[in-house]
């Protein structure tokens, strides 16, 4: 089974569609969505619609999802994402941000678990940046491989048993004996100086996880932010 894991997609339905595509092609039957499905760009309803109808393991609750749900006052957070979140809640219907709202913090399976940002005290929205943070990490995983997003930068680490070490390269063997974190990186805002939409495939039977970068129709995110009225520099951090 190829499961394609995709995360931190930001309401960017162009981006999102073309990731969908890329991971069909690619012969994946599942999908998990490690969270963020809204938030900064322009299309909140019909990315939320658009995951809500995929063959997709339970869709987890991102930071961005857990504040569009919510009616509290938005603190802690830039001037641009409070202007895009206070958008995004008008745009949404109550049923809507209700799902966002339930969405769980994690979902495990025997071989793999999936969080939003990181295991060590999910709700609290760590990120994984170092190898400290890894093993915060690890230190809450019991299946092989657990899929994190929450950084916007794809990677992986490794635990051996002596400590954790980054992973090299865009492909990740399972090997026995070892556990492993894999950041999938952002489908709809990457963060890594590659404007290409990120996300991986996990090959659950053959132990094997691959990242994978899927051009998109930047330009046609780009207008509908600024077609929508949100801040111009979300929309220059596409391109």
């Amino acid at each position: 089974m190829i499961i394609a894991v995709l995360s931190d997609i930001h309401a960017n339905l162009e981006a999102l569609a073309a990731v969908v595509a890329d991971a069909r092609r690619e012969g994946a039957g599942r999908f998990a969505c490690l969270g963020d499905v809204v938030g900064y760009n322009a299309d909140p309803v019909a990315c939320v619609d658009l995951v809500r109808g995929l063959p997709c393991l339970p869709c987890i609750r991102g930071n961005h999802d857990e504040m569009a749900a919510g009616d509290r006052v938005l603190l802690g957070i830039n001037r641009q994402a409070f202007d895009a979140m206070t958008w995004t809640r008008g745009q949404l219907d109550a049923e809507r941000r209700a799902w966002l709202g339930g969405l769980p913090l994690l979902h495990e399976e025997p071989d793999a678990v999936y969080v939003h940002a990181s295991l060590h005290e999910p709700a609290a929205w760590h990120y994984v940046h170092d190898a400290q943070a890894a093993a915060a990490s690890f230190a809450g995983q019991s299946p092989r491989v657990c899929f994190i997003g929450h950084s916007h930068q794809p990677g992986g680490w490794r635990d051996d048993g002596h400590g954790a070490k980054r992973g090299q390269g865009e492909s990740f063997e399972l090997a026995a004996g070892e556990r492993w974190l894999v950041n999938v990186g952002s489908v709809g805002q990457p963060r890594d100086h590659d404007p290409r939409a990120s996300y991986a495939l996990y090959d659950a039977d053959g132990g094997r996880v691959r990242l994978r970068r899927v051009a998109y129709d930047v330009a046609a995110a780009q207008a509908k932010i600024l077609a929508a009225g949100l801040p111009e520099q979300l929309a220059k951090r596409l391109g």
